[in-house]
Formats: C-alpha cells, sequence, structure tokens
C-alpha cells in the first residue's frame, strides 16, 4: 500500500504517520522545508519537496491521500483562506490534472466548519453549517472545493473539534497553569466542547479505509462525552497530583490579552493560538457533537478514556520537560 500525506510534519499528521509505518506501508509526505523534518526526523518515509500550492509529481499508484494539511490559526484572516480553501482546490486539481485514482481521499476538517451548539442541541452531519470564525469559514470553504470532486475521486471528510495529545502545543499553555494549581475561570464561559485523543483520531481516519462509503459523506468524530474547561483541568490536576486554586479571569481582562497576543503575532509574523477569534469560540454556548453516525457506517469507538488520553500527554509533555 502507498499512501500520499499532506501536513505530515504536524500535530496529526505525524501521529498519523507513526501509526502507518507500523505496518509495510510507502509513506509520501508532503514537505515544505526538506531540513525541517519535525515530528518526522529519521523515519523511513518518501519526503515529497513541495507546498498546497505547488503539489510535486506522486506516484501514479498511490492508494490513499490524507489531506491533513491546513492552518489552524493565522496572523492575517486571508491566510485562513488561502491555505484550507485554495491549498484544498490545489491539492484536487493537482491530483487531477496527473490523473492519479486514489481508492479515496481522506480529508480532514473541523467541527468549526459546522459551527457551534445551541439551545442544548447538538450539532451533527445534517446540521446547517453557521461558522462563527474566519478559520470555521475556511474549513468549510475547504469541503466545498473538495466536494466539488466527489464525482472523479472517493472523497471521505471528517470533521473534528479540538484535538489533544502528545506533540500538541494549543493545550499546553492550560495545563501548565493546571500544573501551578490554578484552575482558571473565563469570567462567564462555560461552554462544553466535544474534544479528541489524537490517536482517536488517527483510528478514525484509518477506519475509513476499510469501509464502503459513499463519496461525499462527512463524519463527526469525538470523545460522546463532552467537556467542559473546569473538567479537564480538574482530572489533569488529579493526574498530576495538584491541588487547585480557582482563579476568575474576567472577560475584558481576557479580550485584552488576546488583542494583545494577536498584535504582537502581527508584529513577529507569527501567528498566535490566543486571539479573538479563538476568544469567539470559546464564547459560544457549547461545541458538541452527535457522533452516531461515525459509530454506526465507521465503527468508531474511542479506544482512549479521558484520564487515559490525559496521563498520556501530561507524562509526554513531563518527559520532553514542556511542562
Amino acid at each position: 500500500m502507498k499512501i500520499f500525506v499532506t501536513g505530515g510534519t504536524g500535530f496529526i499528521g505525524s501521529h498519523l504517520i507513526d501509526s502507518f509505518l507500523k505496518h509495510n506501508i510507502k509513506i509520501y509526505a508532503l514537505i515544505r522545508d526538506l531540513n525541517n523534518l519535525k515530528w518526522l526526523k529519521g523515519l523511513p518515509i518518501h519526503p515529497l519537496k513541495g507546498d498546497l500550492q505547488t503539489i510535486p509529481s506522486l506516484p501514479a499508484d498511490i492508494d490513499y491521500v490524507f489531506h491533513n494539511a491546513g492552518f489552524t490559526k493565522a496572523s492575517k484572516t486571508a491566510d485562513y483562506y488561502t491555505a484550507n480553501q485554495e491549498g484544498t482546490a490545489s491539492l484536487f486539481q493537482a491530483l487531477l490534472s496527473q490523473k492519479l485514482s486514489p481508492k479515496r481521499v481522506i480529508y480532514l476538517s473541523s467541527l468549526a466548519a459546522v459551527g457551534p451548539s445551541r439551545q442544548g442541541n447538538q450539532v451533527d452531519e445534517a446540521s446547517i453549517p453557521c461558522p462563527v470564525t474566519p478559520y470555521g469559514e475556511s474549513k468549510l470553504q475547504g469541503e466545498v472545493e473538495a466536494l466539488k470532486y466527489k464525482d472523479k475521486f472517493p472523497i471521505t471528510i471528517i470533521r473534528v473539534g479540538p484535538v489533544f495529545g502528545p506533540r500538541d502545543r494549543d493545550f499546553i499553555s492550560y495545563f501548565k497553569l493546571i500544573n501551578k494549581g490554578i484552575l482558571p475561570s473565563f469570567g462567564s464561559i462555560k461552554s462544553r466542547m466535544s474534544v479528541c485523543y489524537v490517536k482517536d483520531l488517527v483510528k478514525s481516519l484509518k477506519l475509513c479505509l476499510d469501509k464502503d462509503l459513499k463519496s461525499g459523506e462527512i463524519f463527526h468524530i469525538a470523545d460522546p462525552r463532552p467537556y467542559s474547561w473546569d473538567e479537564l483541568g480538574r482530572t489533569a490536576a488529579q493526574l498530576l497530583g495538584k491541588k487547585l486554586i480557582r482563579i476568575k479571569i474576567p472577560l475584558p481582562m481576557i479580550y485584552l490579552t488576546a488583542l494583545l497576543s494577536e498584535l504582537t503575532g502581527k508584529l513577529i509574523n507569527k501567528p498566535t493560538i490566543i486571539n479573538r477569534h479563538k476568544l469567539k469560540e470559546m464564547k459560544q454556548e457549547a461545541w458538541v457533537t452527535d457522533t452516531a453516525k461515525a459509530t454506526e457506517k465507521l465503527d468508531f469507538q474511542p479506544d482512549y478514556s479521558l484520564e487515559a488520553a490525559l496521563q498520556e500527554t501530561l507524562d509526554w509533555y513531563i518527559e520532553q520537560e514542556w511542562l
């Protein structure tokens, strides 16, 4: 089997590649900088220099394509669309122009594309998309670009919410506070969210290879039980053996922090995860999804409980001296 992976040097893509390396599979990864392989350094893969705008020549007998690359944060709003929408369109145009016939193309999207859940209801694959941030809208437009080719390639779209695990840097700031014994309370924000452990997400991506799926189908992947920030923090504290003190952070202070972080990112041309768009996501009532379709059609069930997933994540952070 031969697979092609975009976003292979990233958090999720590198875990996907690690999982495939346990089998006799040839892995081709799209790499922007061959001198910076990050988590792929030293692994027996075939790096292909290029990016989503300049897809290199791919082996004619590629079996599966995993499109994981994209921006989750950006200094400029336009960058989300360049990467997530135009980059997706470019990939499919390349597959078509190179006359490739993969058995399936799996596009990793986001629950941000469908938007938050409201009034106690869960979103599902049939929900009318209503993204609330440029990131969510750009991922939705990426889906639109992918679906233009559903009659030419077998396509599966996976939407996932916040993903955590070893190598992730988005949750680390929160866990650092927990490790110091601080449980931050974000003003009036008490939203619940459907999270996913990275190895469970990888499992769902690989399940797409074994199923007879209609081209263009969308699946929502997450831990079936939603969690609040407090629940995540208290569980992590218990695993770390920390006693917590709750510190309330007023919304105006959170907004100011997000604004300053965003401006700093623009000045140094390095996007930050703390920004006004992320704050807008956090202020939503809930980000909760129904995973029944994935259970039924993909036979997806998480292998990890929250406790087991956090334990593995925190142990890795400590081993790497990130925590």
